[in-house]
């Protein structure tokens, strides 16, 4: 196989690790961002375990992701890393507080300390999707990486007002998706709750994406350059605008699993639309964007080791999927509290 090809290959896998990720723990996150307003105690429990069996599970393809640029794209690992150090860090400490949280919350009967640790799961689900948002919206407008591939970016340039609507473009899109999968494992009351927010949530998320779309067109123009030169490639967002259109419809109907359906491949189509448009770059470099991006040919590791990449992910990729796919079958339907529930 030729060398050119375990690039594109090496580059795949990591682009649907992060799809996966988005997609699997991005409802994870958003039910930490909707748990706090679930009201009494019952309820906020109800949302807790409806995710208690699949978050730390779905959390498999983030070490999937960094584990295959450390391996297939090394140069684009230490860049990513040293240079978002801070950001990587504040996300590190959330996946931590979130996981303690999930834990502690009902150890003890005490509404004081489950208030806190319901606080403690919504300001580090809040921590990690704004991270996730502002590192993509500093990936879009390219980093200012030197010749050396080293990368300084202050904290201030961090923060950028686009960056940071890509954080909170992020938070909307994610409590959304929560929403929808909270719908298909709750019933009663609580549903009936959830339903009210996912109207508000949808039209919100609209407004964030037709925002950040208009945006991302006038900040980093050359997005759009391989939809115009192959306007075969306009098909994905054509229908990225189909599944997002049924999502109120399917909602109005209650058919709550063509909801979360059409919320799963409106995430993916999302980021396709993004691979389409910085294809071949992964870190696009802000100071000379000829010399210095970083790119799936030039940051990738060696043959020997892209072959190595491939057998590895031959085994356990498909791993992965059996697991989730028992996961998923075993803990489907509604969630209901019993002795075992946190």
């Amino acid at each position: 196989m030729p060398t050119e090809m375990l690039q594109i290959l090496a580059y795949l896998i990591v682009g649907a690790s992060v799809a996966l990720y988005v997609v699997l723990d991005g409802f994870d996150l958003g039910v930490g961002l909707l748990q706090i307003f679930a009201g009494k105690d019952e309820h906020r429990r109800i949302l807790l375990n409806s995710i208690g069996p699949f978050w730390d599970g779905n959390e498999v393809w983030l070490i999937a992701i960094f584990g295959a640029l450390f391996v297939a794209f090394p140069d684009v690992y230490a860049v990513l890393l040293s240079g978002f150090y801070l950001l990587i860090m504040l996300m590190l400490l959330g996946f931590i507080i979130r996981g303690v949280a999930i834990e502690f919350r009902s150890k003890e009967k005490s509404l004081r300390w489950r208030y806190f640790w319901d606080g403690a799961f919504w300001f580090s689900s809040m921590i990690i999707t704004f991270s996730l948002g502002v590192i993509l919206g500093n990936l879009l407008l390219g980093v200012p990486i030197t010749v050396e591939r080293e990368m300084d970016l202050p904290m201030s340039e961090v923060f950028h007002p686009y960056s940071v609507f890509i954080g909170m473009f992020a938070i909307s899109l994610f409590a959304t998706h929560g929403s929808l999968f909270l719908l298909m494992k709750t019933e009663g009351e609580l549903q009936h709750r959830l339903h009210n927010f996912a109207k508000y949530l949808i039209p919100l998320f609209y407004f964030f994406f037709v925002t950040a779309t208009i945006w991302t067109w006038e900040t980093v123009p050359h997005i759009t350059e391989a939809f115009i030169e192959q306007k075969i490639f306009f098909i994905a967002p054509a229908v990225l605008i189909l599944f997002m259109a049924c999502l109120p419809i399917a909602l109005a109907k209650k058919r709550y699993g063509y909801c979360f359906l059409s919320s799963m491949i409106t995430i993916v189509l999302l980021f396709l639309l993004i691979v389409i448009g910085t294809f071949p770059d992964m870190i696009p470099s802000s100071l000379d964007y000829s010399r210095n991006t970083l790119t799936l040919y030039n940051a990738s590791s060696q043959r020997t080791t892209l072959i190595v990449t491939m057998f590895i992910a031959a085994f356990g990729i498909p791993l992965v999927f059996l697991y989730g796919t028992i996961l998923y079958t075993i803990f489907r339907g509604k969630t209901r509290l019993t002795d075992h529930s946190y």
